[in-house]
């Protein structure tokens, strides 16, 4: 096996477990463990279509990694401003 088939294995099995982790309620799509999963699967995936020239492929791992990177940055924004919530709360006490 070639290293470019066994990126492109690689991330289609890592979505594919995050997916079926979600599916079984193991893992919420709200956490950064299956947008994060999710966006690397991606990337890897991603290469894996660019070296073979598959272009669907590529555009719905563009779109599919946007999404999972968008909905990460949802995630991030919201702790810190939870965060920002409960040092003030401790200052004014």
């Amino acid at each position: 096996m070639d290293f470019v088939l066994a990126a492109g294995l690689f991330g289609a099995l890592i979505q594919l477990a995050a997916y079926v982790l979600n599916l079984y309620g193991r893992l919420s799509h709200e956490s950064v463990w299956y947008s994060g999963t999710n966006a690397v699967g991606c990337v890897f995936t991603g290469y894996y279509a660019v070296v073979t020239n598959t272009i669907p492929f590529l555009l719905l791992e563009l779109v599919w990694g946007g999404a999972a990177l968008y909905k990460l940055t949802q995630i991030a924004r919201v702790k810190k401003k939870t965060r920002r919530k409960s040092r003030g709360s401790r200052l004014g006490q």
